[in-house]
């Protein structure tokens, strides 16, 4: 999402590096997201964030990528976030949080990390219904 926002604006990598301070292999990997937001020193995200005119909560969001996915089916959200290296699928059915690591960041994954979330989410929310009806079955044969 930072990317998208310094797209946006007009902003380049090399003006921040310049204004912040920050080195540009720094931001670089910041911006692309090799490193977990978690991970970058507070001195750095306080340097970009001035720099970009924006507040530390701002920045944070920016640099979470996070990636909202839906079944029209279930009529359920889920979100994709990235943690450790790895995607992770959130979603809540039936008042329950339901958590699923995805599958490793990787080039190739993050290029159909939507519809892969979508497709794992989905094949859950199929399992929970199948197990209620098959729960509806079990209690009407007593």
């Amino acid at each position: 999402m930072l990317k998208t926002y310094l797209e946006t604006h007009s902003i380049s990598i090399y003006s921040i590096s310049k204004s912040s301070k920050i080195p540009y292999s720094t931001l670089n990997d910041i911006i692309n997201c090799k490193v977990e937001i978690a991970n970058v020193k507070a001195g750095i995200l306080y340097a970009l964030a001035k720099s970009l005119g924006v507040s530390m909560d701002a920045l944070y969001e920016l640099c979470r990528e996070k990636i909202v996915v839906r079944s029209e089916r279930y009529n359920v959200d889920g979100v994709v976030s990235r943690k450790n290296k790895k995607y992770f699928l959130y979603f809540e059915y039936d008042h329950k949080e339901h958590e699923y690591e995805l599958c490793p960041v990787k080039k190739e994954a993050t290029l159909f990390i939507d519809s892969i979330a979508l497709w794992e989410m989905e094949k859950h929310l199929i399992d929970f219904e199948m197990e209620e009806a098959y729960a509806l079955c079990t209690e009407t044969k007593r």
